[in-house]
């Protein structure tokens, strides 16, 4: 069975990622679990590599290798919000309330629950692996990127089918929202805690927003937002390195 785990590695991280994650969606109001992708990578590890890919997992987790680079993918979400809500003002939105933070039960239940803790499978875990794989080729890692925007988008789906998210939260935005990522990735380092500070701030930014439109003014805003960010992921791809840098270790050998 391990050798089994082994020589199908991503389809065993995948199909576990799925069953954690939405078995549980019955008793949690239809939600999908945010925890489950790293819940798979962990296990998928234990069985694959032991302690050496745990060490390389754990290094991706250091605090100090990220620098400044915490603060850029808030800022991202705080400029493509505002772009968002200043165009939806200027096609003629009328907001219900102005924007204003949520209260400190909403904010500790994204602590909690938020999607940033899927960063720990999807990008600690799969993005590396995946980057790997695809390398030789050409794009590969623009491919090796949007092979794992469409796994994303894939685990997000009973959500859509429920009703809980828009169509193109699931088919555009997933896939912008994977490239963003993965450019603060390589840009920090490899590190995985920006990429979850951003993924937090973009949920906290959801948060903050929902009540200030309603009805179509508000479908029209997440548009804009979304469509905000695919045209940053478009200039990412087009002009920026989404590769990870070397290592000091690796750039000498």
């Amino acid at each position: 069975m391990k050798k089994i785990i082994k020589d199908h590695e991503f389809a065993f991280f995948f199909l576990l990622t799925y069953l954690l994650s939405w078995a549980p969606s019955p008793f949690i109001n239809g939600a999908i679990l945010p925890q489950g992708p790293a819940i798979a990578a962990v296990i998928t590890l234990a069985v694959t590599s032991g302690r050496n890919g745990f060490a390389d997992y754990g290094r991706s987790l250091s605090p100090w290798r990220a620098g400044w680079w915490y603060l850029v993918g808030p800022l991202i979400v705080v400029a493509y919000g505002i772009v968002a809500f200043a165009l939806n003002r200027l096609i003629g939105a009328t907001p219900a309330t102005m924007p204003h933070a949520p209260g400190m039960g909403a904010v500790v239940g994204l602590l909690l629950f938020g999607g940033q803790w899927e960063e720990l499978g999807w990008t600690a875990y799969a993005l590396p692996r995946l980057q790997q794989r695809f390398a030789g080729r050409p794009n590969g890692f623009l491919l090796a990127t949007l092979t794992l925007g469409a796994f994303r988008a894939l685990w997000h789906l009973p959500l859509f089918l429920q009703g809980k998210v828009y169509w193109f939260d699931i088919f555009l935005f997933s896939f912008a929202f994977q490239i963003i990522i993965a450019w603060i990735y390589a840009r920090s380092r490899r590190s995985v805690l920006p990429v979850m500070a951003f993924h937090f701030a973009s949920n906290l930014m959801g948060a903050i927003m929902y009540p200030v439109f309603a009805g179509q003014d508000r479908v029209t805003f997440y548009a804009l937002f979304m469509g905000v960010a695919g045209l940053l992921a478009v200039v990412l791809s087009l002009t920026a390195r989404i590769a990870p840098a070397p290592t000091a270790g690796e750039a000498t050998a």
